[in-house]
Formats: C-alpha cells, structure tokens, sequence
C-alpha cells in the first residue's frame, strides 16, 4: 500500500509540473547581439560609458517596495504597447541595461528593443535579485 502512494504522488508531481511547464511563455532566444552584465561590473560600465540608459521593466509595485537602480528608466513590461512606443522614443545608438526582478521579463522587453534597432543592448545578469545580493547601491 506505501509503494501504491508513493507511486500516486511521484505521478501527480510529475503532472503538476508537466501542467506549469505548459503554460509558461516559452522564453525568446536572444539574438547574439544582446549581451549580460554583472552587477559588480555596471559601475565600470557607466564610468566606460556614460550615456548608458538603465531601464527598469518591473512594476511600480516592485519599484515602491525593492528599491531601484538610480538613475533608471520605468517602463513596465505588463504595460505592453505602451512601453514598446516610450522605448521607441529613446535613443537607439545609446548603450541600454536592461533589468528586471531575476530576467525573464528584461529577455522579452530587449528582444523588443532588438528589433526597435537598439544597437546595444545588456542584460543586469540575475536582475535586481542579483543586485541586492551582490551588495550594489539601491535607491527608494
């Protein structure tokens, strides 16, 4: 009778995760031109490079309660279209780090500005997460 249980629970587990991995968004593959940064090497980046744009692509919500980079852009990802024309507004030539909470959400918005024709554009490696955790400046 354990063995009849364990086997009904590894067999629901199994389904649950077959469910959840089918109803997540596949992730967009990134072109070759969209690179990472670590959070440890923005500041290097921005002395480097100082019309860099930082973008931020959480929400408010997010902003209000974590914090944000300095200095960064808002345009909420969930916004859609509206987001997609700000971005066209900006200049495409300037370098842009993109970040959101772990990166998911930062991959969708610079596929987009990839085809808006952003020249360069990097990725916050491991997100805002990952900028906390390496012990970079917030601002509230």
């Amino acid at each position: 009778m354990r063995r009849f249980y364990l086997l009904v629970l590894l067999l629901c587990s199994f389904a649950q995760s077959w469910v959840l991995a089918e109803s997540q968004p596949p992730m967009p593959v990134l072109p070759a031109e969209i690179h990472e940064i670590l959070p440890e090497n923005v500041e290097r980046h921005l002395v480097d490079h100082t019309d860099t744009i930082i973008i931020d692509v959480r929400t408010e919500e997010e902003r209000k309660t974590r914090g944000y980079i300095l200095n960064s852009l808002h345009h909420d990802q969930f916004h859609g279209q509206k987001t997609l024309d700000a971005l066209a507004r900006l200049d495409k030539n300037k370098p842009c780090i993109v970040y959101c909470a772990i990166g998911g959400r930062a991959k969708l918005v610079a596929v987009e500005m990839h085809k808006l024709g952003f020249k360069n554009i990097l990725l916050l490696k491991g997100g805002f997460n990952a900028w906390i955790a390496s012990g970079q400046a917030v601002a509230k």
